[in-house]
């Protein structure tokens, strides 16, 4: 906004009584408010008063953790703070800021590096993860949209051959009728939390699918809704004390325009025992590998870490995913949380806005803001986001695909992004049904993922080893090394749409993959191409 004041004293502060935020206006405004994690997204309940000079300000009490937040002006207007640097990688574009549990209050600046890490990585060490999911590749996939359980059964030899090690199911219970959206409702809006969809199989089915994914050497994710029902689950007649409550008394979801959902209070004892209750029965069950807590972010830290400790006991290889940028989620909470910053910056380089450089420099800001260890699951699209391709084009997608692939973390494909399925709009289209196709024929873009793939399966390098960003010598070049052991490998990607000549390597390579989405091969890296060479 043009007409704010951009005063690094305007930043979040932490005070002994919560954090203090203050916003200054240029022109009269008659209200201001603050809204994210810490108020369920209510732009009407955190006011900010005046306090002189067009100054507005407010101290809430918060908890730990990472919080996205925006202003809101005159109850209609949402902007991000003018003075934090710190965007959230969600691609919705939130202010953020990080309070760790010591009471230490820290905003994104560009500043945490090897040389200069950020306090949790220099004073903890993540929670170690289940070995396996530190080679994973997650596949998320709807059971609606591919003709129900029995249906997924028919996809794994293909997810297998494909190169994915992780099947990542949406919610598998029914859902709700009150409220909902569209002819099927909303799949996160869960009726039963200890049933499984008629329309999608039976119990037996669901076992059967997870023991031939085992036979074939993947594992199954289930996602939980973890901190709200739908509206007319029968918890709500049970037990009305479980849930928020409106002004007139009614259960509700205090996050706007969510009419179908009543939100958990995580107050309640019994709240959290039923949900810990109901999960180990899903786990033992039905054999499953781990859950995604679907909004993660909205509840309370010590929550999840006495669901985690209650399901680590039953189950010490269960790998927990949190739907969440939270730093703190890896401190006794959660396995993997989400990183969606890279996806941004590979468009920003693409189209000028930002030079190579800056992709090092947000990796090393992410890196060393973490606690050491952390497992970030990175991704190109998900539910929320829309398709790769269309925020790309089909070409940058190709070479974004490389990114996602050969840089650290766990990555993630969304169902169909990997042959650029195009009747998946958003995560809306799931409330009608949706048939997810079979890739076409002769899929360029299906055999580079799988090439991808294959090469991540088989080099240590691509999933375990460190990263060295080097400089390529081009415009709109990403070059880096991955290196584990002896191995070392150094990719290259264009991401520019024109060829190019990067410098040439100080000591010999072998060339193991090369990508050229247009035009034919050459000796110089062709538009958004992609070279992979194995060092000497």
């Amino acid at each position: 906004m043009s007409d704010v004041t951009p005063q690094i004293e305007l930043l979040p502060q932490a005070s002994p009584d919560g954090v203090t935020f203050t916003f200054a206006a240029g022109r009269p405004l008659r209200s201001v408010a603050v809204a994210g994690t810490f108020t369920s997204w209510r732009g009407d309940w955190s006011l900010l008063r005046p306090v002189g000079a067009g100054r507005w300000q407010s101290t809430l009490p918060i908890s730990p953790g990472r919080h996205l937040y925006k202003y809101v002006l005159d109850g209609e207007e949402w902007v991000r703070d003018p003075t934090n640097p710190g965007v959230s990688e969600d691609g919705q574009g939130n202010s953020c800021f990080t309070l760790t549990e010591a009471g230490e209050l820290y905003v994104r600046r560009g500043e945490f590096s090897p040389a200069r890490p950020g306090p949790l990585y220099r004073d903890h060490a993540a929670t170690p993860s289940p070995q396996w999911l530190c080679d994973a590749v997650i596949y998320e996939l709807s059971a609606r949209a591919v003709g129900g359980l029995r249906g997924v059964r028919e996809r794994l030899t293909y997810l297998r051959e494909l190169g994915v090690t992780a099947l990542w199911l949406m919610p598998v219970q029914p859902a709700g009728l009150r409220n909902r959206s569209g002819s099927l409702g909303d799949p996160y809006a869960v009726h039963d939390f200890l049933a499984v969809d008629p329309a999608l199989g039976t119990p037996n089915d669901l076992r059967a699918l997870v023991d031939e994914a085992h036979a074939q050497g993947l594992r199954v994710i289930l996602d939980w809704t973890l901190n709200r029902s739908s509206i007319d689950n029968p918890l709500t007649e049970r037990h009305p004390d479980w849930f928020h409550r409106d002004a007139s008394g009614r259960v509700t979801y205090h996050v706007p325009g969510r009419p179908a959902f009543a939100g958990f209070d995580f107050a309640q004892a019994g709240l959290r025992r039923y949900l810990i209750d109901a999960m180990l029965q899903w786990v033992t069950r039905y054999d499953l590998d781990g859950l995604r807590f679907d909004d993660s972010d909205l509840v309370p830290l010590e929550a999840l870490r006495e669901i985690r400790a209650a399901l680590a006991a039953a189950r010490p290889e269960l790998a927990l995913i949190s739907q969440s940028y939270d730093e703190l989620h890896h401190l006794g909470a959660c396995d993997l949380t989400y990183e969606g910053g890279v996806r941004e910056l590979i468009g920003q380089i693409a189209r000028g806005e930002a030079e190579p450089l800056a992709l090092q420099r947000y990796w090393e800001e992410s890196t060393y803001s973490f606690p050491r260890g952390a497992l970030r699951m990175r991704w190109l699209e998900e539910k929320e986001q829309g398709r790769a391709w269309r925020y790309f084009g089909r070409a940058l997608h190709a070479a974004a695909a490389s990114l996602l692939l050969t840089l650290d973390g766990v990555p993630m494909l969304l169902m169909g992004q990997e042959f650029e399925e195009p009747g998946l709009q958003s995560w809306e289209t799931l409330f009608e049904p949706f048939a997810l196709g079979w890739p076409p024929a002769g899929s360029a873009i299906l055999a580079h993922y799988r090439a991808l793939l294959g090469l991540r399966a088989s080099h240590v390098a691509l999933r375990r080893g460190e990263v060295q960003f080097v400089p390529a010598g081009a415009e709109r070049v990403v070059r880096f090394w991955r290196a584990a052991g002896n191995e070392r490998l150094c990719v290259t990607v264009n991401l520019a749409g024109e060829q190019c000549t990067p410098a040439a390597h100080e000591a010999p390579v072998e060339l193991l993959y090369r990508h050229s989405p247009i035009g034919s091969e050459h000796n110089a890296l062709p538009p958004f191409g992609t070279i992979i060479e194995r060092g000497l």
